[in-house]
């Protein structure tokens, strides 16, 4: 064989050709991303439209029948599914696994748009989601605290912990749960309000018009323009109180009615719409989320270490502890297939010594299955596939068969030399007299698990990495055991 030959009248540039195979090969691992699990791209969109005071009978018929037909038109859906319960309608629509869920969700964007003219003028902007079960929190946080209240501890994670965690590259979203965010209670006193004449829609409407900041117009001079911008924001209860919600007839003139008149006005809380315990104590959890194509581990060490890092810039008495991590446990699932890796392959080199009975047939077939594995990470990485299980796993399986070709060649090499051959001799013949079989046996593999890598759906994208490792990690030990083997023998 042509491969061979070459390999062997040339085993500098072999030498050479197995080196770069195994650099290119680290360098390759060494860009790989870490993940648990393959990244998969389901076409799932959310659609949720609230529409305030509906009953569940109106959503369906004003919002939800008009939605789902102008949703069926839409090119690549596979199925719909759509809920209509009190002022709030919600739609789960599948599309297709060959269509892009970015384009799918696009699609139901521009769907929306189109019919938002017939919808009732009361529903509230629709929120649009895709579904993507890699974006689940990668890091969860508690902030707690002996001295400070659950607004308190809001303030310090919102002001202060979460815009840090954001700052961390590849963090997509840092969630806030269980936030007791600050507000102002107006409690009206309708007694006071009937004997004053004043309606509860002056009173939002007064406070709606008298608190609030916006720019009112600008200062123009021959070289500068400056931005003229009304500041009417109230911060104390007590101004609050001091607002005129109406005016009644007075001795000769309108006399205005203050808030303080018709209600009372403190500083509180809002309506607290989650709550985070950690070990039996109420805290604040902060739940952070990654970019997509990121890598989990690495991720998460950033995040972890920005959160050591914040820990002396915490009030006292307040600490930001680790509730789960998910990078450990990716690191954790990646290394006990890493080590079941190489425990395979020592075994498979174990196994070649006790039946070839040869320390030189064993290193010869032996050194095969490091630069095959090594080089199997190019196509890896080419592929753009991640290190996760699956990757590994077909790594996994694959060690046996990497070496079969090399254990071949080599055995067949030995038998031409017991016939009385010199080296070189039985290094050529040997390898071209099965070259034939043995290449039939790897490409039946290759045909095996090629159409397995490139299947639609759910399960494609969960096998393409394992079906697409394997295949090209046979085709680098074919070339290996044509070209090292021979040259070594």
């Amino acid at each position: 064989m042509w491969i061979s030959d070459f390999a062997i009248r040339r085993p500098i540039i072999t030498i050479v050709t197995m080196l770069a195979l195994v650099v290119f090969g680290l360098v390759a691992l060494l860009q790989l991303e870490t993940d648990e699990f393959p990244d998969i791209a389901a076409p799932v969109v959310f659609v949720g439209v609230a529409y305030p005071g509906a009953s569940p009978e109106q959503v369906e018929r004003e919002v939800v029948d008009r939605l789902e037909d102008r949703f069926s038109g839409i090119a690549g859906l596979d199925q719909m599914r759509s809920t209509a319960s009190d002022g709030f309608a919600q739609f789960i629509v599948q599309f297709d696994f060959e269509k892009p869920v970015d384009q799918a969700a696009q699609d139901i964007r521009d769907a929306i748009s189109t019919e938002r003219a017939n919808l009732p003028q009361e529903i509230i902007e629709p929120i649009i989601q895709r579904f993507d079960p890699t974006q689940l929190p990668i890091v969860s946080m508690a902030l707690t605290s002996a001295t400070l209240d659950p607004a308190q501890l809001t303030i310090v994670a919102e002001r202060l912990i979460a815009p840090e965690l954001r700052a961390v590259g590849g963090v997509a979203q840092v969630n806030v749960v269980g936030a007791d965010s600050a507000t102002l209670n107006v409690t009206l006193d309708p007694q006071r309000m009937a004997a004053a004449g004043v309606g509860a829609d002056q009173v939002v409407q007064a406070l709606r018009a008298q608190n609030l900041a916006a720019p009112v117009g600008q200062v123009t001079t021959a070289t500068t323009e400056r931005t003229i911008r009304l500041e009417g924001r109230l911060a104390d209860p007590e101004d609050f109180l001091q607002l005129a919600v109406a005016t009644r007839p007075g001795a000769g003139a309108s006399a205005a009615i203050p808030l303080g008149q018709v209600a009372t006005a403190e500083a509180g809380s809002a309506d607290r719409r989650s709550s985070a315990f950690f070990n039996g104590r109420e805290a604040i959890g902060l739940d952070v989320v990654k970019s997509k194509g990121y890598s989990t581990t690495a991720i998460a060490e950033a995040v972890i270490a920005r959160g050591e890092a914040l820990a002396p810039r915490l009030p006292a008495g307040v600490q930001l502890e680790i509730v789960r991590d998910a990078g450990t446990r990716v690191s954790r699932s990646v290394a006990d297939v890493q080590r079941t890796l190489v425990e395979g392959a020592a075994l498979t080199v174990l196994v070649v010594f006790v039946f070839l009975n040869s320390w030189r047939s064993t290193v010869i077939t032996g050194l095969a299955l490091p630069v095959s594995v090594l080089a199997s990470f190019i196509p890896l990485w080419a592929f753009g596939f991640t290190l996760n299980t699956m990757s590994l796993l077909g790594l996994s399986l694959a060690i046996g068969i990497l070496i079969d070709d090399a254990i071949v060649v080599r055995e067949n090499i030995v038998r031409h030399v017991e016939m009385g051959k010199d080296h070189m001799t039985a290094a050529h013949e040997g390898t071209a007299e099965i070259g034939l079989a043995v290449a039939a046996t790897t490409f039946s593999i290759v045909a095996v698990f090629v159409p397995v890598g490139f299947m639609g759906g759910l399960a494609g994208q969960w096998f393409r990495p394992f079906a697409l490792t394997i295949a090209a990690s046979v085709l680098v030990s074919l070339f290996v055991s044509f070209s090292l083997d021979p040259m070594l023998s």
